[in-house]
């Protein structure tokens, strides 16, 4: 998708020309409700809208955390009552808020608390990694690893399995999460203190989830720091808006907790937009999916438009889709999610997965449902080779193509890569990241009835020489539902303020 934008070179002259057309454009989007007074009024900017029939504006209203009228500054004063907030933009510049679809949030609040363990490594690889990371972190209460491959304890009791890690450490707990999250291997300390925790609350049968809050590797107040950091880092790129592209799910469910916490608060500074992440190989138990699916749906269905979970992520390479019972299951259960009006993300890691992909979606769409969205992540050579396979034989209503999230957790730019222009750029984080969740009757533009989210710069995005330069734009501000909830200044201070508190004089 492709909405008209002004180029760094003629914008100047869209600057002088605009004041003729003011009079015809701003009448229509002024013209009703203007009995109604605003909360918040910003005038005086350069706010490029991404609506086609008003390309950019000075001056935005918001009441109840939607747009209510989007023209010039001096239409807009009709909607400023003695109440209202206004804020005098001072000719910066304004974009649509930024959507983030490649966003590892879950997995970096985590970063440098749990120990990777790549699921190539064998049983003594495991031990080796536990045990060098144990020997360099001696401070540490409780030691967590996640990642490996359950295979390597298949053929072991529990016993001759905790037996392993207390080589390892028989003074401190060992917690090892297996990538599929079904097998929880811990060393004889961890499940002595799991067992004495579970007496205490009469817990007669643990769950991985409650083994793991009572051996307690992580530090509950550290990771809402942590939160609330990110939040902030987020809101200085611009990004209003989050999809979480998938992390373990235990990591998504502490996460999300604190993401409730904070919109109870009202302290939060994105909307979220929360997955479910299968790989290939682990959609044995369709119900329970289903299930966890819907819980998660129904959890985050009253927060106001802040907190989503409305998608199934995948990951597929090519040995999920050629053994004949995973890819039947794997039909199955996207299917499943169509008919429950689930939106799919598809992480394709090599050509046949992205192939089973496409034909996958083309008898989903066959049956009937058209409605979900699938965005299919992938290597654009994917889409390139055709060996017998086309693009145009395949349905392809309500698709969109990303390049692949299987990158860096800190890579948020990882959607603009193929980018060949600051619009494009653009396009990729407002229209487009809309338009592939299924909101774009709610955000991605500035327009009236829109929720009222928006980033203010002090540069002009359209004088960068570069596409990629964007990444080092800074937002002077963000705005959510109308609220200003990232003020750059202010944060500045409150860094200042807490750098010179910390100062023992």
């Amino acid at each position: 998708m492709c909405f008209w934008a002004a180029s760094a070179k003629n914008l100047c002259e869209i600057e002088q020309n605009r004041g003729d057309k003011r009079g015809k454009q701003q009448m229509g989007f002024g013209l009703f409700k203007k009995d109604r007074t605003a909360d918040t009024v910003f005038t005086n900017g350069n706010i490029y809208t991404q609506n086609r029939e008003l390309p950019w504006a000075e001056a935005v209203a918001c009441r109840d955390g939607k747009f209510i009228y989007v023209g010039n500054s001096q239409e807009v004063e009709r909607y400023i009552g003695p109440d209202t907030y206004t804020v005098d933009l001072s000719g910066k510049y304004v974009l649509p808020g930024l959507i983030n679809t490649h966003n590892h949030a879950a997995l970096r609040i985590f970063e440098g608390m749990y120990i990777p363990v790549s699921q190539t490594e064998d049983l003594e690889g495991v031990l080796g990694v536990m045990s060098d990371y144990i020997f360099d972190n001696p401070e540490q209460e409780a030691y967590f690893g996640y990642g490996f491959e359950e295979d390597i304890v298949k053929e072991m009791t529990q016993k001759e399995a905790s037996e392993k890690l207390d080589a390892v450490s028989t003074e401190k707990p060992i917690l090892l999460l297996n990538s599929g999250e079904d097998v929880l291997w811990v060393n004889n300390c961890a499940l002595e203190q799991a067992r004495a925790a579970a007496q205490q609350d009469g817990i007669l049968k643990m769950s991985v989830s409650y083994f793991m809050q009572a051996v307690a590797p992580f530090n509950e107040e550290d990771l809402q720091n942590r939160v609330k950091e990110l939040a902030s880092e987020y809101s200085s790129k611009g990004f209003t808006s989050i999809f979480n592209v998938g992390a373990p799910e235990f990591m998504n469910n502490v996460y999300q907790e604190i993401l409730l916490t904070m919109y109870q608060q009202e302290t939060m500074k994105q909307r979220y937009f929360g997955s479910l992440e299968l790989a290939g190989n682990k959609v044995g138990r369709l119900q329970e999916a289903m299930k966890k699916l819907i819980q998660k749906r129904t959890h985050t269905t009253e927060l106001d438009d802040f907190i989503h979970c409305n998608i199934l992520k995948l990951t597929l390479g090519q040995e999920d889709v050629c053994e004949e019972p995973i890819a039947e299951r794997l039909q199955t259960l996207l299917m499943e999610a169509s008919e429950r009006g689930f939106d799919v993300h598809v992480d394709a890691l090599d050509h046949e997965a992205f192939i089973a992909s496409m034909e996958y979606i083309t008898a989903i769409r066959n049956a009937g449902y058209r409605k979900n969205n699938f965005i299919i992540a992938c290597d654009k050579e994917f889409r390139k080779k055709s060996e017998g396979f086309n693009l145009n034989d395949m349905s392809m209503e309500n698709v969109f193509f990303q390049p692949s999230t299987r990158w860096e957790p800190a890579n948020e730019y990882a959607a603009v890569e193929e980018a060949k222009s600051i619009e494009e750029v653009l396009d990729c984080f407002t229209v487009d990241a809309a338009e592939s969740l299924g909101i774009e009757n709610k955000l991605g533009s500035i327009e009236i009835g829109k929720l009222a989210d928006f980033a203010v710069f002090e540069k002009n995005p359209f004088g960068l020489v570069n596409p990629m330069l964007f990444k080092r734009l800074l937002a002077d501000m963000t705005v959510i539902a109308g609220q200003v909830v990232y003020d750059a200044e202010e944060e500045n201070m409150q860094e200042w303020y807490n750098l010179m508190s910390g100062i023992q004089l």
